[in-house]
């Protein structure tokens, strides 16, 4: 990516898209998991129907995230928030197929556990910005 022109900027708005599609269903879930939208909607019913968007936000994120270091992975190996951002995404990673598990086996996942994905998905986020600042 160093020799061409837009190609850094290019993989970071397709990183920005899987993050929006990602985020805007974790942001979703975890608002209806708190009763603040959809109450008539079954908390089970709203995960299954996000598991798309979901997934697909993750896949196109961790693609795109690969690209991105690729382009200077010891800058970024050195750098804390890149190092935080990471063990944010394995716990995140850990807790979504946590809530997936429970939905796979027909039960209802908890509200804490819901909630506490969208906490550590913010981190992800908060952590992934960070990386520029340091």
């Amino acid at each position: 990516m160093q020799g061409a022109t837009w190609a850094f900027a290019s993989v970071e708005v397709v990183h920005l898209l899987g993050l929006a599609l990602l985020g805007g269903a974790v942001l979703i879930l975890g608002l209806r998991a708190v009763g603040v939208i959809l109450p008539d909607q079954p908390l089970g019913v709203l995960a299954r129907g996000l598991v798309a968007l979901l997934s697909a936000g993750l896949v196109t994120l961790i693609a795109s995230g690969v690209l991105l270091v690729a382009d200077g992975p010891l800058r970024y190996y050195a750098n804390a928030a890149f190092r935080l951002k990471m063990a944010l995404l394995l716990a995140a990673i850990l807790s979504g197929l946590h809530v997936y598990r429970a939905l796979q086996r027909g039960s209802q996942p908890t509200r804490v556990a819901i909630v506490i994905s969208a906490l550590l998905w913010l981190g992800v986020g908060l952590a992934g910005r960070a990386i520029g600042l340091l």
